[in-house]
This record gives C-alpha cells, structure tokens and sequence, in this order.
C-alpha cells in the first residue's frame, strides 16, 4: 500500500489503543498523531488537516465519538473511521449514517484497520478527481451548485460525466427539490451543446391547448387570440437542449406529437402545414412514477421508453443527511453574501435537529430554512430557537402546514389540491355509494375526468371499468 506520507490523527481514551495504532500506522509510512479526547482532537484539527481520523466512540468528558463525528464532517474534509465496542455497533451503524466511512469492533484485527484505511485512500483519491473535474467545470459551467460528497451524489455525478457528450435522451426522476433541473443544467453546459440554448419549460403549469402552444408554435389565425405567428420551444431550442420539468403531467394528445420529435426529429405547429425539422436534446424530469401512469394507460408506453434511455434518481434528502453539513456552509455563504451578514454556522443543537428532520421538501426545504433563518437571527450562529419555527414535522392537517409554506408556490399547490382533490372525491363517492356517473352529476364535472382522477389517486369503486 502506497501511503505517500497520508496524516492520520486516532482519537482514543485508551492509552494502550493509541500506542498500538501509532506504531503499526508509522511502520507502514503514515504520520501519526493521537488525542486522548473530543476536545483535543478539535484543537488538533485548527493547528493542521488530517485526512483520516479515526475515532473511538466512547470518548470522556462534552464531546463524545458521535458528536466529534458530526463536528469533524462539518468543519473540516476528514474521512472518518469509527472504532467501537461490541455493544455499541447500533450506535456505529447511526455514525455510518451520518458520515462515517465505516465500523470496527473492538478489539480489533490490525490487518482490518489498515484494509480500511486502503479503501479510504483509494475513495479519497477518487473523490479528489471528482473534484478537480468539479472545480474546473465550476468556472464556467456552475457545476459546483450541486453539492455533496455522499455515495449517491456522487454517483449523479458520475452519470453526468458520462452522459453529458452523449445525445441520449436522459429522465431525471425523483422527489420535488432534489435539484433535476440543476442536474439537467450540469449535463448541458458541460456537453457538446453547451454554446446552444438550453430552455425550459414546466408542463404542469399549462393547460393542454396552452402547453402545444408553447412547444410546438403556432401560425396566425390557429384558434381564438392567435394574431401572429408564434415559434414553439422546440424551434427555440434548435441546436442545443429543452428541458421539459414535471413530463408526467403532459395529456395524451401533446405525449404523441413529442413521440413523434423524438423520433423523427419534426413537428407541425398548431394551424399549420408545414413539417419542421428539429435537432434538439430532450432532457426531462418528474416526480411521478411513470411506469405507473404507463401501466394505467395515461401515459404512453413507447414516449416512456424514448425518454428512459438514460436514467438519473435523484436522492432525497433523507437519504444522503452526511452531506447537510456541507449543503449548511453553503447556503449560510450564499445567503451572507445575498443579505450582507457575516453568519458562521449552525449551532451543534440545530445540526442535530436538521438529522433528526426528515425533510419532506428535501434541498429546496433546507435552502429555504436557511435563508429565513439568517434573515431573522440576530447573533453570529445560527440558534435552535431560530430554527424550531421554521422546521416543523407536521405537514398537512387539516390546513397548510409550514412544511407546504416553505416549498415553491407549484410544488405547494400541487400537493394541497392533489390533498383537496382526494378528500373531495372520496367525499362525493360515498354520498353517492360509489356509483361514478351519479357522483360525476353531483359534482357538475365530466365522467371521464372522475375516473382519471380516481386513477391518478388510486381511489377504488365499483364502478370503475
């Protein structure tokens, strides 16, 4: 194993631990320092950067082996190497979760200490490329904006390395405020069709006649209100990307005509006769299950699988809570700058509760946190008395919750109507024992548009066929 000098600080109570590990890790190239506490490795990391540490879990005095854990992943870029007495793997499994490279039980087999530290080298080697490669992209292309160092982050930005010089169609899937349209930005600009145009368009905000308006254009005299030519997305984006957000909530009718650009590459604008020729990257994205809406018949199976050539799932929040810390510094640093404050962070009581927080809104819910709070506090750090209002658990009872308040007004309305529509319908249907076409009258709503929302809701009835 090459070591080229790599410094490893062992943080241990247990003076004979810190003598084994020093000479072992010195015979085999590495500069070692130990600590006796919490508190003394902090010191220990201000005076230097070590890039391991390895850390036991029960530590003397204020700052335990998990909470060193937390302090080391927010301050400083360390990989951390937990060791552990056999009871306590529970807790190595949580320091696991919130960062830690891996677990080892005490006592333990040196041959394991230094197999690890390996693969740590070897992890920090790639993550070392990614980062060069992150940091020159940033320059231009804004790479940097996703950011993260876990596993599945990572992992997305492989796959945009990878797909980027492609002309693949790429799916995006995953929970609102994950970042798709970050992802589908990084894959553009840091593409072959980066110097073209990349434009956007969000397809739950449309109506349906509105929505092929907008993609496909229309001439002069195509229906009510059209009184000049107007050129579609798809025109627009000739050359270069459209990047078409919420692609689930496309109808039927428009899903055949961007079958058919993806195909053939050409479309016929609205009230027109004349076939156009397109060279345009589609990159899309949704939060719904497609696969699903293909099995129910609202989505079209053969546009389904044009779009998942490439697929990209973004994480949620939940599953990638390691990189909070880092996700924290960067939002206090861009919100500083935005409102002139000069904020250090979040106090350790706030760290905790935004780990123990599952954050429905995922990214977005945290940027929003973040930016209210350092709006509001009025000391240096960033206080749990700040925060607690911000960041509640409840979401939607009965009312909207501050869980829907601190989401986009589209991702906040969607989720209170699809809550209305559910509790409305299932209303109607048992006034009417379940008979659709009664409760289509009642409701003074078209039959047709009942059943795709009982089907869009999954909502049983007997009359469904």
């Amino acid at each position: 194993m090459k070591t080229d000098g790599t410094k490893i600080l062992v943080v241990d109570d247990e003076v004979g631990y810190r003598k084994v590990l020093n000479n072992a890790l010195t015979e085999r190239g590495f500069i070692v320092k130990t600590a006796a506490s919490g508190e003394e490795a902090l010191e220990e990391l201000k005076k230097q950067e070590y890039p391991i540490v390895i850390v036991d879990m029960k530590l003397p005095g204020g700052i335990d082996g998990l909470e060193l854990l937390q302090r080391v992943k927010g301050m400083y870029n360390s990989s951390v190497l937990i060791m552990t007495a056999y009871g306590g793997i529970e807790t190595a499994v949580e320091a696991m979760r919130r960062g830690a490279f891996n677990y080892i039980t005490k006592p333990f087999n040196l041959d394991e200490i230094i197999l690890n530290i390996d693969r740590l080298i070897a992890q920090q080697k790639i993550i070392e490329e990614n980062k060069y490669l992150h940091s020159e992209l940033e320059k231009v292309y804004g790479l940097k904006k996703i950011v993260g160092s876990s596993r599945e982050i990572q992992k997305v930005l492989d796959m945009v390395s990878r797909v980027a010089l492609s002309t693949a169609t790429v799916l995006i899937t995953g929970e609102s405020g994950t970042g798709k349209e970050l992802v589908a930005r990084a894959i553009h600009f840091t593409g072959n069709r980066k110097d073209q145009k990349f434009v956007v368009i969000n397809c739950a905000t449309l109506s349906e006649n509105l929505l092929e308006s907008e993609l496909f254009g229309h001439v002069k005299g195509a229906f009510t209100g059209a009184i000049k030519d107007k050129k579609g997305l798809f025109e627009e984006a000739d050359g270069g990307t459209l990047f078409m957000d919420e692609i689930g909530d496309i109808p039927k009718s428009v899903q055949a005509k961007i079958l058919r650009v993806l195909q053939e590459g050409e479309f016929i604008s609205l009230g027109d006769t004349v076939t156009k020729k397109v060279d345009v990257r589609i990159i899309a994205a949704t939060n719904q299950d497609l696969l699903q809406g293909v099995q129910e018949k609202e989505f079209r199976e053969d546009l389904y699988y044009r779009l998942n050539v490439i697929n990209i799932k973004m994480p949620p929040l939940r599953d990638r809570k390691e990189d909070i810390p880092l996700l924290v510094k960067h939002f206090v640093e861009k919100y500083n700058k935005k409102e002139n404050r000069q904020i250090k962070g979040i106090s350790p009581e706030v760290e905790k509760e935004f780990y123990n927080y599952n954050w429905p809104g995922n990214v977005r819910e945290l940027e929003n946190v973040i930016e209210r709070a350092i709006t509001l506090t009025t000391e240096d750090i960033i206080s749990l008395n700040v925060i607690l209002p911000l960041v509640k658990k409840e979401g939607l009872s009965g009312g909207l919750g501050d869980e829907l308040l601190s989401q986009p007004y589209k991702d906040a309305r969607r989720k209170a109507l699809d809550g209305f529509n559910v509790k409305y319908i299932t209303n109607v249907l048992n006034k009417n024992s379940g008979n659709v076409t009664n409760a289509a009258k009642e409701s003074e709503i078209e039959r047709q548009y009942l059943q795709r929302m009982l089907k869009r809701y999954n909502i049983k009835s007997k009359d469904i066929f």
